[in-house]
């Protein structure tokens, strides 16, 4: 926004190194005034100067020359200028219809050009001037001029390669000022590719009254045609905007500001800023009922993307509010209104959601978070409602038991943190989930039939610095046995790339009930198992030590014919001499004594081990009884993937392996 000089006294005394500079140019227009009023015959008048000093503005190789009064052509040449610390080299101004008299000075056709070979491919800026001395009155208009002929006056342009045409006009005395800038299919990028615009309609509008020592104003602008790429973000045109405000001095105050954007809503923000700090002393803003499918689309799930995290998507209306003062966040409002939220994997999806967050700096509140329903999978979510206690950035839940299913999800106690001065989280948590059957549990999420109930306990967990830690250990009570996980850490766990570690005990497991679930012939007894140092990247195993055996304990232990077939298919090629039966005959079942094996997996490469060596190969199942069954391994190491493949295949019934 431009303004006109200020004629009145400002409190105090001028700069005394600005009176000599000013006195210095008035000479310099008088004496051009009478040299082109007086002369007795028409002659050309030049003038040079050496330099030019002022706190705003240095110039230095000034030349001016005002051809014969008749021709009406001036021109002026600066060697080197730098205004308010911008510097420029060889600019030539020239001026057609050039006058100067009682009136003031005249400009009807004037050009600026970059000088050398920088200014050579470059087309001249054009644009019109008077100014008036009795009022004070500027007139400057700049038509149709080409986007890239402003570079030699606006030097950062020059990276960007702007096209397109832009037209200026600006009038100013000493009571008042107008601006208004018009541009039409403008078209710029960065050096980097991070901002971006193509075929732009823009139009802005300003005005201003001086009010004693300061300034009244008012401006608006209108973004009409073309599409604006701000690295994450993107926008097509339909934006418009509107202020008004006072300038003094000291401060630039926007008293209220508007901020339209199709299809999405309006904002009603102010705004004070320390003119001599640099910096704001306050600001606020209310929305208004916003597109929830809009701002997702169009803002958050950009912001997401540039940080990994998952895609969802959003429906329904968001309304936001905030206040800033002293240098901190002093209220936020957020809410949501019969919205539905979604992932793009179809993991999670919650309907008829209602959120009310009242918060404040220095009092306590209650926010709300309401669902009517909705899914986890294919998990049937039941409607409910959050009452979250805020103080201050502390915030949490206290007691709340939520159904899933024939067993509910009880929150012990959760609390989060806040840190605005480093921008992190931290927080705890602890509750479990008890009495879910495993039945409704796997029909819900299409898993294999499972028997049992699922009861799992979390004593504790802290997140800190990005990281999800537990406290103790996880039971899960599953497959009339236990599974018990300690040592959890989860890296950056809302992101895609996180990291897990665990470690992971099973005791005490019906085989029966596990071999029957997942189609694995079937085996009769119970097993122990660990998984010592589980490290898995977005899911993904990257290494751990595993171990399985038979329980200790008396119980029957046997193994079937088919359960023998998918054990030794698993060895791939060589795998179909691993089992040796005696007698084998048409038994169908086979007894034995013990079984057990190991992987390690590293790099990728999972290295089997068994119950003991076994000439070149290793003791996987030792028999017992008659029939019985003795099975090998000679695989010693297999890839990764191709274990998860042949694992697939045995469930899924396409590989078999004869049992001789």
């Amino acid at each position: 926004m431009c303004f006109p000089p200020d004629p009145e006294p400002r409190r105090g005394p001028r700069p005394a190194a600005r009176a000599p500079w000013v006195a210095r140019g008035a000479g310099i227009a008088a004496a051009v005034l009478l040299l082109a009023d007086a002369s007795p015959s028409p002659a050309a008048v030049s003038l040079t100067i050496a330099s030019i000093r002022h706190p705003a503005v240095e110039a230095d190789g000034i030349t001016a020359h005002v051809a014969e009064p008749g021709s009406g052509v001036a021109e002026l040449h600066f060697a080197r200028m730098r205004i308010a610390g911008v510097e420029y080299e060889d600019l030539a101004v020239r001026c057609e219809g050039f006058a100067v008299d009682a009136e003031g000075i005249r400009c009807p056709r004037g050009s600026v050009r970059r000088g050398g070979a920088r200014g050579a491919d470059r087309p001249p800026l054009p644009f019109s001037f008077s100014y008036r001395p009795r009022d004070g009155r500027l007139e400057l208009a700049v038509t149709g001029a080409d986007a890239v002929a402003w570079s030699p006056l606006v030097r950062r342009l020059r990276g960007w390669k702007p096209e397109g045409r832009a037209d200026l006009r600006l009038v100013a005395d000493r009571r008042e000022a107008g601006l208004a800038l018009s541009l039409r299919g403008l078209r710029f990028a960065s050096r980097d590719g991070l901002v971006a615009g193509e075929g732009m309609d823009l139009d802005l509008s300003a005005r201003a009254e001086r009010r004693g020592r300061g300034w009244t104003w008012w401006a608006a602008a209108d973004w009409s045609a073309g599409e604006l790429h701000w690295a994450p973000w993107y926008r097509k045109a339909g934006v418009r905007a509107s202020a008004e405000g006072t300038l003094d001095e000291e401060e630039l105050a926007v008293d209220l500001a508007r901020l339209d954007l199709e299809g999405l809503g309006g904002v009603t923000a102010s705004l004070a800023w320390d003119r001599i700090r640099g910096e704001p002393l306050r600001w606020g803003f209310v929305t208004e009922s916003l597109d929830l499918a809009a701002a997702a689309r169009e803002w958050v799930q950009p912001w997401l993307d540039a940080r990994a995290a998952p895609k969802f998507r959003a429906t329904g209306h968001a309304r936001f509010a905030a206040e800033w003062s002293a240098g901190r966040l002093r209220n936020l409002y957020a809410g949501l209104e019969e919205a539905r939220i979604a992932d793009e994997a179809g993991h999670l999806e919650l309907h008829g959601v209602e959120a009310r967050v009242p918060w404040d700096a220095e009092q306590a509140a209650e926010a709300t978070f309401a669902v009517a329903g909705g899914r986890l999978g294919d998990l049937p979510i039941g409607g409910f409602s959050v009452p979250v206690a805020l103080h201050g950035y502390d915030m949490g839940i206290d007691r709340l038991a939520l159904p899933i299913l024939d067993g509910r999800l009880a929150v012990d106690d959760l609390r989060a943190v806040f840190d605005p001065a480093a921008g992190t989280w931290r927080g705890r948590f602890a509750g479990g989930v008890e009495g879910v059957s495993m039945a409704k549990l796997a029909a819900a999420l299409k898993l294999p039939a499972m028997a049992g109930s699922l009861s799992a306990r979390v004593p504790g967990a802290t997140y800190a610095d990005r990281t999800l830690a537990l406290d103790g250990a996880i039971e899960v009570r599953v497959f009339d046995g236990r599974v018990t996980v300690g040592g959890l850490r989860i890296e950056d766990p809302l992101r895609r790339t996180q990291r897990f570690r665990a470690d992971v005990e099973a005791r005490g497991l019906d085989l029966a009930m596990l071999t029957r679930t997942f189609s694995f012939g079937t085996i009769e007894g119970r097993f122990d198992a660990d998984i010592l140092g589980l490290e898995l990247a977005g899911w993904t195993p990257l290494r751990f030590d595993a171990r399985v055996r038979g329980s200790e304990g008396d119980f029957p232990r046997s193994i079937s014919r088919g359960a023998l077939r998918d054990i030794s298919a698993l060895g791939g090629a060589a795998g179909a001499d691993a089992v040796q039966a005696s007698p084998a005959g048409l038994a169908q079942r086979f007894g034995y004594r013990r079984i057990g094996l190991g992987c390690v997996l590293e790099n990728g490469v999972c290295r089997f081990h068994g119950l003991a060596p076994e000439g070149r190969g290793y003791l996987i199942v030792e028999g017992a009884g008659i029939p019985s069954v003795r099975v090998i391994g000679y695989n010693r190491a297999v890839d990764w993937n191709l274990l998860v493949s042949r694992i697939q295949a045995v469930i899924a019934g396409r590989v078999k392996a004869e049992i001789e």
